[in-house]
């Protein structure tokens, strides 16, 4: 029923300029916002020709509508995953004694996003270890696996972000 209703608005929106001139698609400017379970957001936005508005509503099924208005429409879509960012340069580590998200190795002391206290004194050396090198996030596997290993190991819950 949603997509129904906002194909009928977006034809709405369109088919004025469509009708008055038939020849001449309409053009818009498309914004593209993708939220990632680490809290990034990218957007990416383009300018589009619209020659028949089933084609454009069909490119973007898969997206929410967050506006549109004439001459621009903007899309968002949760992803369940990491962000591209943090698979390329992030690393977990520890900050000021709190299990953090760095860009690069924690020796660069470029934290991101800090978590919650981290009681070294319950750690296995090894594990105290791979925090001060740092642990690359290359997945969404690594990312959950690593936050609920320390969770439990302090057992205690997230701090708020």
């Amino acid at each position: 029923m949603r997509r129904f209703l906002v194909f009928c608005l977006l034809f709405l929106l369109f088919v004025p300029s469509i009708t008055a001139q038939a020849a001449d698609p309409v053009e818009v400017k498309v914004v593209l916002q993708r939220q990632y379970i680490d809290g990034k957001q990218t957007e990416v936005t383009h300018q589009e020709k619209i020659y028949a508005m089933e084609d454009f509503w069909s490119t973007y099924h898969d997206w929410q509508l967050v506006s549109q208005k004439e001459g621009l429409v903007v899309f968002k879509q949760e992803v369940m995953d990491i962000s591209p960012s943090l698979k390329k340069n992030g690393y977990f580590g520890i900050y000021k004694g709190k299990l953090t998200i760095f860009e690069g190795r924690p020796i660069d002391q470029q934290a991101i996003q800090s978590f919650y206290q981290i009681n070294k004194g319950k750690l296995e050396s090894h594990q105290a270890e791979e925090l001060e090198d740092g642990i690359k996030i290359q997945s969404r596997e690594v990312y959950e696996d690593v936050l609920e290993a320390f969770r439990s190991k302090n057992d205690i819950a997230p701090m708020p972000s």
